[in-house]
């Protein structure tokens, strides 16, 4: 049963500042506009976890937040408070943390995609994927389904490239295991979508300076997510590189390449 929030222990000032961060990061990050209506609900969101302290005092870790958010442009002070919640939460804690964040998203009524692939992240994140995909599928917002160039894009370009790299072209041992390990990333999408995010990621392939992109690839995942989510990535890279059969030079070079630039302390082996 849930402990209603006047009953549960008042969080850390340093987790409430870490949740603040995070929550503006999804409220403005996602459209570069914080609404009357998101400041509204992420100050609400964080007098929930401390009940305890004066409107001004949750103004300030809220102006405190916002002004850490504005500089920092590489995203390296979200991705930290994101690992950071990861250790200083209990799982039920968590779990209210990313309900919060599917508020503040909410709050609008307009569900962005960009901010659905952050609570992604989160639900990543703490281990709680099961639980995005109910949050998703019990929204009242309006789901916006325009394409738009998110994490899970930058995911399937770097796969793109390492399966069609050494042979010229990718089978469909390749295509199935793309769509399995994006799925796991994006819970709420069907096999569809995530054939319409390869078929994206497949048109930049062929149309642009392809080193430069998949460089930009590169530092997005590695700013935008952390060390044990970059594992993952790495993990989900080699299995598609082995969806053939095996991982040949040419792809276990690419791989290695994108865990040194990860700092993963990882040997790849063809």
């Amino acid at each position: 049963m849930e402990i209603p929030a006047s009953k549960q222990s008042p969080a850390s000032r340093k987790s409430v500042q870490d949740l603040a961060l995070i929550f503006i990061a999804l409220a403005y990050g996602a459209d570069s506009e914080l609404t009357d209506t998101e400041i509204e609900s992420l100050t609400a969101a964080i007098g929930r976890w401390r009940p305890d302290d004066e409107p001004d005092e949750i103004r300030e870790i809220v102006v405190g937040a916002l002004a850490v958010f504005e500089a920092d442009d590489s995203g390296d002070e979200v991705v930290s408070a994101i690992e950071s919640l990861d250790e200083q939460l209990v799982p039920s804690s968590k779990q209210r943390a990313l309900e919060d964040a599917m508020l503040i998203a909410e709050a609008d009524g307009l569900l962005l995609s960009s901010e659905r692939t952050l609570i992604s992240v989160l639900a990543a994140a703490w281990d709680l994927r099961s639980s995005e995909a109910e949050l998703i599928a019990k929204t009242t917002a309006t789901v916006d389904d325009r394409p738009v160039w998110t994490l899970l894009h930058d995911i399937a370009l770097l796969a793109i490239a390492i399966a069609h790299g050494s042979e010229g072209g990718i089978d469909r041992h390749e295509i199935t295991s793309m769509i399995t390990r994006l799925g796991g990333w994006r819970s709420d999408l069907d096999p569809d979508d995530l054939q319409a995010v390869i078929r994206t990621a497949l048109e930049v392939f062929s149309e642009v300076n392809l080193v430069e992109v998949l460089q930009q690839c590169a530092v997005s995942v590695r700013e935008r997510l952390p060390h044990a989510l970059r594992l993952i990535v790495l993990d989900d890279l080699i299995a598609v590189a082995e969806a053939d059969g095996s991982m040949n030079r040419n792809e276990a070079d690419m791989v290695g390449s994108l865990a040194q630039a990860w700092q993963l302390e990882i040997r790849i082996e063809a």
